[in-house]
């Protein structure tokens, strides 16, 4: 489905790290299907650049290939042209998908199963690139992935809501 199935950097990049500078997208920040920001490393302008031709687009999907392996996401507009660390990207879609359908069928046990067979290493698991390139999932028409990740793109922002408004609570009585 994709024209470039491949590694994000894959090396030392931390001579490279400074306190501000360009947000380095690692596996730490690919969980449950979603990008977080729970710790940020920052790149220099000089090894950004270079990082150049595996920049990530708004819309590229991102799998982590050692470690949690399988653990994937989309990448939001807000981090177009990222550089990402020892990650798979999923980049120009030879067809019309819907990245985020794509996502949540990472999600689902059944992928999830299919991964894990395909992993290697008893320490620390690992994934390769050229095993997702060959990686197969059921994509239902463009129409429908699109109603599908509308669908659960629309209840985790829901949950998300709920949990801040928890969270709200939790913190409000302890002050009382």
């Amino acid at each position: 489905m994709y024209g470039s199935i491949g590694n994000a950097f894959v090396g030392t990049a931390t001579p490279y790290y400074v306190e501000q500078g360009h947000f380095y997208l690692e596996s730490n920040n690919v969980k449950d299907g979603q990008i977080n920001h729970n710790s940020e490393v920052f790149i220099n302008d000089e090894f950004y650049e270079k990082q150049k031709d595996k920049w990530l687009r708004t819309g590229d999907m991102v799998m982590v290939q050692s470690g949690h392996v399988g653990h994937a996401a989309v990448i939001p507009e807000e981090l177009d042209n990222t550089a990402a660390h020892a990650l798979i990207m999923f980049r120009n879609p030879k067809e019309e998908i819907e990245p985020y359908f794509l996502n949540y069928e990472y999600q689902t046990d059944k992928a999830k199963k299919k991964i894990e067979n395909i992993t290697t290493g008893n320490t620390i698991k690992h994934i390769l690139a050229s095993d997702m390139q060959e990686f197969v999932v059921d994509v239902p028409k463009y129409e429908e992935q699109k109603v599908i990740a509308d669908y659960f793109r629309n209840l985790d922002h829901l949950i998300t809501l709920h949990l801040r408004k928890q969270d709200k609570r939790k913190k409000g009585s302890k002050n009382t």
